[in-house]
């Protein structure tokens, strides 16, 4: 929270690659933009938006601003082992790169502090996870499969704003009400819309969620569609009423 890298292609090339090094027409146009105070990064990245939002590199040059604003080096000490890597396996993206998008840093898991793994012989290994509570929320289908548990630094964030990991990528639910999280009065009956930009999404989904009203955990999975079980980890057993749109199943 002192300092931020944004990076930006350039039409020129800005240096000529050697070695191993081959150019891809991306990094080696890359101009790398320090800032100190927040609120020249915010304007700053409003006049720049457009290369994020329509530009052909957005994705690259947001991951690439994330890395370079945490270092190289910080990243490799979040990790629980130096080996990660923030992409993973047919180029997605791993844990820790969706962790240190939602909270700056790299860590391995998504459960709240720090475990210690004792090993029995004196060695005790570290598994870290998110240190405070976060401004943006994650909610996994690995939970309700108890691949992983989510811990509440992550489930109930600052703002009523959830990436959610299901069926082998990623989606946001996010609230119109800010004050969501801060009443539980208002958790008993809201709505949350959903959008997932892969699916390319054109129509409004509006999901009215009731935690009044329990679902047993009986129901045949397969029936039910994987984002009421994402949005079931949060708030148990509620009921998800998903006003004339299609389910996603």
């Amino acid at each position: 929270r002192e300092r931020a890298v944004v990076a930006l292609a350039s039409r020129t090339q800005q240096f000529s690659p050697t070695g191993k090094y081959k150019a891809d027409g991306v990094l080696e146009t890359l101009t790398l933009h320090s800032l100190a105070c927040y609120e020249d990064l915010v304007t700053f990245l409003q006049q720049s938006i457009r290369q994020f939002e329509v530009g052909p590199y957005g994705c690259i040059l947001l991951t690439l601003s994330a890395i370079l604003s945490r270092s190289t080096e910080l990243i490799r000490q979040d990790f629980d082992v130096p080996t990660s890597h923030l992409i993973g396996a047919h180029g997605y993206c791993t844990q820790e790169l969706v962790n240190l998008l939602l909270t700056g840093k790299a860590v391995s898991n998504v459960f709240n502090d720090v475990v210690e793994l004792d090993s029995g012989d004196g060695n005790i290994t570290l598994l870290r996870g998110i240190a405070a509570r976060s401004d943006i929320g994650f909610l996994s289908l690995f939970e309700h499969y108890n691949v992983c548990q989510v811990g509440c630094f992550l489930k109930t964030p600052r703002f009523p704003i959830w990436v959610v990991c299901s069926e082998s990528h990623f989606s946001v639910l996010f609230s119109l009400q800010p004050g969501l999280l801060r009443d539980w009065r208002t958790e008993r009956l809201f709505d949350l819309y959903y959008y997932d930009g892969l699916a390319n999404q054109q129509e409004q989904i509006r999901l009215t969620i009731d935690t009044t009203q329990t679902i047993s955990d009986d129901t045949d999975n397969d029936l039910v569609p994987p984002l009421e079980l994402c949005i079931r980890t949060k708030w148990k057993g509620a009921s998800v009423n998903w006003n004339g749109s299609d389910p996603i199943l």
